[in-house]
């Protein structure tokens, strides 16, 4: 607990000094306002000392410089966008961007504006209908075998500022499993993970340049501190939302996430990086308790959204998820579990539409593709996304 304590110290620190280290760049970026131009001194008309007649004179052709009541406007076409600072922000904000419910599997890099909040509800049910072997090949349930899951994910975002985000991911988790005889029927807290976002870049509507963020995020083992019933075969992460940890230990996971948008299409790439921390406790198909190493696991994740109707927030989007469990962890130790690598891809179409203006929805049915030591899982699902907030009271998409 005080090795766990101590990392956690160190990771906050380093988030602060990473905060205000950007805070004085987008600072920097967004500048002074330009100053006022010294006033000129301008001389009276005179007569001409032969004709008596006063000249005419001819309009002046000079550009007016801009005051500061009247700041220049960035001509984009010579002056490239900040990183993401104050004219990057509000070149975003006037671009193709309309509001969508947008993937069920992929967190988003670009940020809800400062102040606004939404909760984004999920439903997943996770039918086991086979195993893949080591070599990828399927195999049936063994006898006696079920496991089927289903879980209520209560998603919360909230705007710090214009590129910062809190990330808040309670859940509830029911399992309806059997095992050598032994029968697992209940729900309960799912673990619970918390975060912040920060987007390092934002996308350039003219150029190719895209969104990139990233997150940290903290899961904390509540399934296990609040005696959820988890199966008893496998303690093997599903392909859930984000991220996918093992049950019942405490994880951190680096986020890595990118999006740009080319009308009518939005693309998003998402890459995870999750350490378990060792801990004791009962392995599956062992009945005394021992000092548990989990490999680290990585999660990759690819979508593509076609805005049908941008009105509406009508569109289809096909995501590709994948996870792997890695036969390693990054502290060193020797991986204990077994199996200590696995694999498993899925597809989804997911159909999405807004039902208000502050309300949009999708659903689709996650399908196996292919994996290795690992459950083969249809996974049908839903979300219902709520705004909160916005800018003098109109909804701002991220």
């Amino acid at each position: 607990m005080i090795k766990l304590v101590s990392v956690l110290s160190k990771i906050i620190l380093i988030i602060v000094f990473i905060y205000q280290f950007e805070v004085i760049t987008l600072n920097n970026a967004w500048g002074a306002d330009p100053a006022p131009n010294p006033p000129s001194s301008v001389s009276q008309p005179t007569k001409d000392q032969k004709s008596g007649k006063i000249p005419v004179q001819k309009p002046s052709t000079k550009t007016i410089q801009p005051t500061n009541s009247q700041p220049a406007p960035i001509d984009t076409e010579t002056t490239p966008l900040s990183r993401n600072g104050r004219d990057a922000i509000e070149a975003y904000r006037h671009s193709w961007n309309p509001m969508t419910a947008g993937p069920n599997y992929m967190p988003q890099a670009d940020s809800l504006p400062e102040g606004e909040f939404n909760g984004r509800f999920f439903f997943y049910g996770a039918l086991t209908e086979g195993e893949y072997s080591d070599s990828g090949g399927i195999n049936g349930l063994p006898q006696g075998f079920s496991k089927n899951q289903l879980l209520a994910l209560f998603a919360m975002f909230y705007g710090v500022d214009a590129n910062t985000e809190l990330v808040f991911l309670p859940s509830l988790l029911g399992t309806f499993s059997s095992y050598q005889g032994q029968v697992t029927d209940g729900a309960g807290f799912n673990d619970t993970t918390i975060g912040i976002k920060h987007r390092w870049v934002i996308q350039d509507p003219e150029t190719s340049r895209p969104s990139f963020s990233t997150a940290l995020l903290v899961t904390v083992p509540t399934s296990s501190w609040l005696g959820t019933p988890l199966p008893k075969s496998s303690t093997l992460p599903p392909l859930s939302v984000v991220p996918s940890t093992h049950l019942g230990e405490p994880s951190l996971t680096a986020v890595f996430l990118t999006r740009k948008n080319i009308k009518p299409i939005r693309i998003y790439g998402d890459f995870l990086y999750s350490y378990s921390f060792p801990g004791s406790g009962v392995l599956p198909g062992s009945t005394k308790s021992t000092f548990n190493q989990y490999g680290d696991i990585a999660q990759y994740r690819l979508g593509i959204e076609d805005v049908i109707n941008d009105q509406r927030g009508l569109g289809i989007i096909m995501e590709f998820v994948g996870l792997s469990g890695l036969p390693f962890s990054i502290d060193g130790n020797t991986v204990s579990a077994r199996p200590n690598t696995f694999n498993i891809l899925g597809v989804q179409p997911t159909f999405e539409v807004n039902l208000t203006e502050r309300l949009a929805m999708s659903a689709g049915v996650l399908l196996p593709a292919f994996g290795t030591n690992e459950y083969l899982a249809v996974t049908p699902n839903f979300s219902l996304w709520y705004y909160w907030g916005g800018i003098d009271g109109k909804v701002l998409p991220r």
